[in-house]
């Protein structure tokens, strides 16, 4: 029998990023910077599940605080078919994003698009297999390449943007978060395109910066890899 109160933790490659069920509803969310901030939440007992892209030790750490530490990985069983042909090198975030959309919407045709550190398309067929996607730098890391790697340009965070940028900064802003915001309205076109019925998720930390929510048919949920984590760990521990 599961906990009434059982803790998801998404350990990103830029923070963590704690959920916490009762009653198989996700009541609260917390983000820490590191794991020095995050062990003053939880105590010795609770149970926590844990999907980690980040830090390796992370579960080493949750064990010792005294926790029920149920970790979930790319080669546990799946409630889907993974057809993947490099499952080994699968990040997890990606399997629980696919995961919480296949909960919510079973035999449906899925796109997830993911707007975090990396951007990441997943797809999911109606059939219930795992075929795959993309993998392309998110914002900081487009910001960080144009400073890292050329003499002048500065390092910027995320802003609002217009198509004609008439300052160096302008014109970074445009080029950034011009090009990512058509990158996935021309993914998600491609996929509409091959798949007639198509339910589409975004979420991610960054995807606040686009507005590309009910006006064109799409989900937002900004804890969908926490729901996904907990709909894998109620699969594989039943």
């Amino acid at each position: 029998m599961h906990s009434t109160k059982v803790f998801v933790l998404d350990g990103g490659n830029t923070h963590l990023k704690l959920g916490m069920f009762e009653s198989h509803q996700l009541v609260q969310t917390k983000r820490f910077q590191d794991f020095a901030s995050l062990e003053k939440h939880l105590s010795e007992g609770d149970t926590v599940v844990v999907a980690n892209v980040g830090e390796h030790q992370l579960p080493k750490e949750l064990k010792a605080l005294g926790c029920q530490v149920f970790p979930i990985t790319n080669m546990n069983p799946l409630p889907f078919i993974n057809t993947y042909q490099t499952p080994k090198t699968l990040g997890i975030d990606r399997l629980c994003n696919v995961a919480a959309a296949h909960a919510l919407h079973p035999k449906q045709n899925m796109l997830v698009v993911d707007v975090g550190t990396c951007i990441k398309f997943d797809f999911l067929n109606a059939n219930g297999e795992y075929c795959g996607g993309s993998i392309s730098p998110g914002i900081g890391l487009r910001y960080r390449s144009l400073n890292d790697y050329t003499a002048n340009l500065p390092l910027l965070s995320p802003s609002n943007w217009q198509l004609v940028g008439s300052t160096t900064e302008a014109s970074l802003h445009s080029g950034v978060m011009g090009s990512i915001a058509a990158e996935i309205k021309w993914r998600i076109e491609e996929y509409r395109n091959l798949y007639e019925t198509l339910t589409v998720y975004l979420t991610g930390g960054d995807a606040h910066y686009f507005d590309m929510g009910q006006k064109n048919s799409i989900f937002v949920d900004e804890n969908l890899t926490l729901k996904g984590i907990y709909a894998l760990y109620l699969f594989q521990h039943p």
